[in-house]
């Protein structure tokens, strides 16, 4: 069960890697990847909790502009890079099926990945499919 601490990091996090970003599918997908399990993908992109997940996922990430501060922690903003996301989804992700699906929409919504969605909504319970249909609602 999650936590309002845990809901906030999220929100915090979809904050950092949406600022200044217009583009409304990518905003969706960032939403969809903040809202899955307490901000799963964004915590593992953001703040690994492990060196070995940092050298996996470091790719995922840029800093567009040293001058974006961030409120929370006064470091650098970054954003997602979806081309690497989507290319990690193609090498595999040591991760369980559904947290591999959510990705996999995510990155879909932004044309960086190709899914089946049949797999995909196998994956998922009805609470992520719920998630999902708002991210396709919200980038269409």
């Amino acid at each position: 069960m999650s936590t309002t601490a845990e809901k906030l990091r999220a929100e915090k996090l979809l904050f950092e890697v949406t600022f200044r970003v217009g583009n409304e599918q990518m905003i969706a997908a960032s939403r969809l990847l903040s809202q899955h399990d307490d901000g799963f993908w964004l915590r593992q992109f953001l703040e690994p909790d492990d060196f070995a997940t940092k050298l996996r996922y470091e790719r995922a990430t840029e800093i567009p502009d040293v001058t974006w501060r961030s409120p929370f922690h006064g470091g650098p903003i970054q954003h997602l890079r979806w081309d690497q996301i989507g290319e990690l989804l193609r090498e595999g992700v040591p991760t369980s099926r559904s947290e591999t699906a959510i990705l996999a929409v995510a990155a879909s919504l932004v044309g960086e990945y190709d899914l089946n969605l049949r797999h995909v909504l196998a994956a998922l319970d009805s609470h992520q499919v719920q998630l999902v249909l708002a991210a396709i609602t919200h980038a269409s």
